[in-house]
């Protein structure tokens, strides 16, 4: 009877901590998105289109 509630009290925390984790991963995930669409300074997205746009095809299209 005793082993019933140490389990049931440790399945309890671990789902506790599955769910802070999970809950820091997605909004890890959501920062990332949103980081995503910031533009950087210095950069010249045009620059960087054309960049790419001429290594079509090499060992840079495959990153």
């Amino acid at each position: 009877m005793a082993k019933q509630g140490a389990l049931s009290a440790l399945g309890k925390g671990g789902m506790s901590e599955l769910w802070a984790r999970l809950r820091f991963l997605f909004l890890a995930i959501i920062v990332y998105r949103i980081g995503a669409h910031i533009p950087v300074p210095g950069i010249n997205p045009d620059r960087l289109a054309d960049l790419f746009r001429q290594n079509e095809g090499t060992i840079l299209s495959l990153f």
